[in-house]
């Protein structure tokens, strides 16, 4: 059973807003609400399959092109997103 399932059958669920994400907490124990914290970037890559490709390209905006991280994790969304809007 995926993360995500596991989530849900408690009555939780993972919400995306763009690159950021919300814990609906539904029935998950304490216990379990930590697990999803101490596990928090294993659930958001299934909760959204280009969570690696943003990081890594946010990583390189802040590193190499000198950006904040709040300012280079933005622009690694709107470059991922405008890629996907040509796809379509």
């Amino acid at each position: 059973m995926s993360i995500l399932a596991r989530i849900r059958a408690h009555g939780g669920d993972v919400i995306r807003d763009g690159y950021r994400f919300s814990l609906r907490q539904g029935r998950l124990t304490q216990e379990g609400v930590a697990w999803v914290k101490a596990n928090l970037d294993a659930v958001k890559r299934e909760a959204w399959l280009d969570f690696d490709r943003w990081q890594e390209r946010a990583a390189i905006m802040e590193f190499d092109g000198g950006m904040s991280r709040e300012d280079a994790e933005r622009a690694a969304y709107q470059c991922l997103e405008g890629q996907h809007a040509h796809a379509a």
